[in-house]
């Protein structure tokens, strides 16, 4: 019996070990091995980062071959002797058919600096919806068919006179409008104008906590004016993901993460009512204070 029972304490005793360096690894879990095209399937990261940095999925790297982020469900993170754990559930969905190496990468950010890193592959299988030997185009409709009955005399001359009845009322709508609004501007005392924020990285500093969507679009607009000068591409006309992957095809793809996850961020906070913290804010405008000051 004492021999039985200090078998099972040192069983015990080895199984949690084992689990907790499983459990310090980084790794990736899918809910299924296989999905159809454009079928969502959820995935659990785990990344183990030094204490107190930050970890970020970055969709859109060449690892992630054709499978999209389509959500963040939770993101925790756990305090352990070798760092933090940090596990992140989230959605995905494949858009390649085929059987692929599935490789998600992160960016792991300490401070103004990022560290991209590529997890190890899972395999996935990703179906394709139609059968191989399915035509590849529409079947054509049915011919039209009469009925019986005839259209009203009517009809057209109401139509147009519904037609002329509206464009009447909305015309007298919008007079009134405009000579509402226009007794209400006279109404307005003159002599008062809102300050005016410089438009460089001091102004976005100006309102970094009292107006984080302006801070962050003058951040955006300060990067990406330095990008068309630097490399003489059209940033300003080019979304977060066409001008990280022109970027990467000039040879800069260091920066192009950079400018990535700067650019990202200030689209959710422009577009997506995100509200970073504090010292977040003050971190990326750090970032943005780095890539502008970087030397050709």
């Amino acid at each position: 019996m004492g021999r039985t029972l200090l078998a099972g304490i040192i069983a015990a005793i080895a199984f949690a070990v084992s689990f907790s360096s499983a459990a310090a690894e980084d790794l990736v879990r899918l809910s299924r091995s296989s999905a159809l095209i454009g079928e969502h399937i959820d995935m659990t990261v785990q990344v183990t980062a030094p204490a107190g940095a930050t970890v970020e999925l970055t969709p859109g790297t060449p690892s992630w071959l054709g499978v999209e982020l389509v959500s963040i469900a939770s993101v925790t993170r756990v305090g352990q002797a070798n760092g933090d754990l940090w596990v992140i559930q989230a959605r995905v969905a494949a858009f390649v058919p085929g059987a692929i190496p599935f490789a998600p990468s992160v960016a792991i950010i300490t401070g103004a600096e990022a560290r991209s890193l590529v997890l190890p592959p899972v395999n996935l299988k990703v179906v394709e919806t139609l059968a191989p030997d399915a035509a590849l185009e529409l079947t054509p409709l049915a011919p039209p068919v009469g009925i019986e009955g005839a259209q009203s005399p009517w009809l057209i001359p109401g139509i147009v006179a519904g037609v002329a009845a509206g464009l009447s009322l909305l015309a007298a709508l919008s007079w009134v409008s405009v000579r509402a609004i226009g007794r209400r501007l006279r109404r307005v005392t003159p002599g008062w104008s809102a300050p005016e924020v410089p438009r460089t990285l001091e102004g976005a500093e100006q309102l970094l906590h009292s107006d984080p969507v302006g801070a962050y679009r003058l951040m955006s607009s300060v990067v990406k004016t330095e990008l068309a000068r630097r490399y003489g591409v059209r940033a300003t006309a080019l979304t977060t993901n066409e001008l990280r992957r022109k970027l990467e095809t000039g040879g800069e793809r260091w920066e192009a993460r950079l400018v990535g996850g700067l650019l990202e961020e200030c689209d959710s906070v422009i577009y997506a009512g995100y509200r970073p913290a504090a010292e977040r804010r003050e971190a990326d405008l750090t970032m943005a204070r780095e890539i502008v000051e970087v030397s050709n």
